[in-house]
């Protein structure tokens, strides 16, 4: 996929008490924001991301609210040594097409940390927050380049959602890499 342009792609899952769940390995734990975590989301995000450059900037123009807000809402991943290496949210909005529901946003994980099966259980911890907050669904968007990324959220039961002919012609042409059959 060499050159392919940068697609967004989104997905939907509708049951999110139905999902599969994943324990966390041992000696990692999840943890929620704290007041000055913005440079530890920017740090984490800026390590991981390979297309763009998230900045404190970005923090607070997709995650507005104060450090209460924040706190039921931004994620941590907290390694055996007591190191942040991966975040995630548990947002809340209208979702794609007006109905309530989570919103799943910002996931990284440091390189070093990637690679251990590690989003999966911070993917569910998220998950568990909108669960108990009472949404029953959740949206996320990533891209057509993030094969592993869609993979993942594959095995959490999230499903395509393609908004227009080119996000569909996209999740066509990602398909062959994918490790289950998608249908759009």
């Amino acid at each position: 996929m060499t050159n392919t342009p940068i697609i967004p792609m989104f997905m939907v899952n509708r049951n999110i008490a139905q999902a599969p769940r994943y324990e966390m390995p041992v000696g990692y734990h999840m943890r929620f924001y704290r007041k000055g975590d913005v440079a530890t989301w920017v740090r984490i995000q800026a390590a991981a991301e390979k297309f763009s450059v998230p900045s404190a900037d970005d923090f607070a123009k997709s995650m507005p609210g104060d450090d209460g807000y924040l706190a039921a809402r931004v994620m941590f991943l907290v390694d055996p040594a007591g190191d942040d290496v991966g975040t995630i949210t548990a947002w809340d909005d209208s979702g794609l097409d007006g109905t309530p529901m989570g919103h799943i946003h910002w996931v990284a994980i440091v390189p070093a940390a990637q690679g251990r099966g590690l989003g999966k259980p911070m993917m569910s911890a998220a998950l568990e927050v909108m669960c108990r907050r009472g949404d029953t669904a959740a949206w996320l968007e990533t891209h057509n380049v993030r094969i592993p990324a869609l993979n993942l959220y594959l095995q959490l039961d999230f499903a395509p959602y393609p908004r227009n002919d080119v996000e569909r012609e996209a999740w066509r042409a990602v398909a062959p890499a994918l490790r289950r059959q998608i249908q759009v």
